[in-house]
């Protein structure tokens, strides 16, 4: 059966990126606000991704820290993948557009979708937009079944630290099919396993295998496994004909 969101382009975007668990310490990030609503009631500041923490000012000074921007390796990801300048990038959970913005540079004739479920991140990919003056990126609100990217026109859709926020990730997965060309790669950058000195405690995260399980049974086959990260898995996918 086809999936609900499949046709349904340009209208919104994927979960929150990671680091789900707070460091209370962090500062907040400027300018940055947020309103999430919960049996009817709006509060300031509340984090849409149930998995993040929910002052999301301070979670976006975290997500964009020195330590977690030198641990991510922006550049190694970029250069791993490849892309030509018109490729078509699904951020799947994109944040404050760390990656997003690498990809529109690495692209300029192409398009990156940043998507995010959490309305403050998509304010503060926007502030990036205005600040570095990009204009190849899109930043989509998501539902948290839908990453809303268009159907079929996607070369790479790449997710960071934001696999174990998604519920329900085979079903999800096997609909993410539909968005990429025949040739298209799924990207996928997570926190390793078990316990590590950076990123969620292991109850946080998946167990291991779990992701590489899920995504087999969705449809995918892993292309690469690569050793570019001290403290995160890099894996390139591919995926097969979408399930009619």
């Amino acid at each position: 059966m086809e999936a609900p969101w499949i046709g349904r382009a340009f209208a919104g975007a994927a979960l929150a990126a990671a680091f789900a668990c707070a460091n209370p310490g962090e500062p907040a990030a400027p300018g940055t606000t947020s309103r999430s609503s919960e049996a009817g009631v709006v509060v300031a500041g509340a984090n849409r991704d149930r998995h993040g923490e929910q002052d999301v000012a301070r979670y976006i000074g975290r997500l964009e820290s020195e330590e977690r921007v030198a641990d991510l390796r922006i550049d190694v990801v970029v250069e791993s993948l490849a892309l030509p300048a018109d490729a078509v990038v699904g951020d799947l959970g994109c944040g404050p557009g760390l990656f997003a913005m690498a990809f529109a540079k690495a692209c300029p004739r192409g398009l990156v979708y940043a998507s995010d479920i959490e309305p403050a991140q998509l304010d503060r990919v926007r502030e990036r937009i205005h600040e570095l003056d990009v204009g190849n990126v899109v930043p989509v609100l998501a539902s948290a079944d839908d990453p809303h990217f268009p159907p079929g026109r996607l070369d790479v859709v790449f997710v960071a630290d934001t696999y174990h926020h998604l519920e329900d990730r085979v079903a999800y997965f096997e609909r993410l099919r539909s968005v990429l060309k025949p040739d298209g790669r799924l990207a996928v950058l997570e926190y390793k396993p078990g316990k590590i000195p950076v990123g969620p405690p292991p109850d946080h995260k998946l167990p291991a295998g779990t992701m590489e399980a899920e995504l087999e049974r969705a449809g995918f086959t892993l292309v690469e496994k690569l050793d570019t990260h001290l403290w995160h898995d890099f894996e390139i996918w591919h995926a097969g004909k979408p399930r009619g």
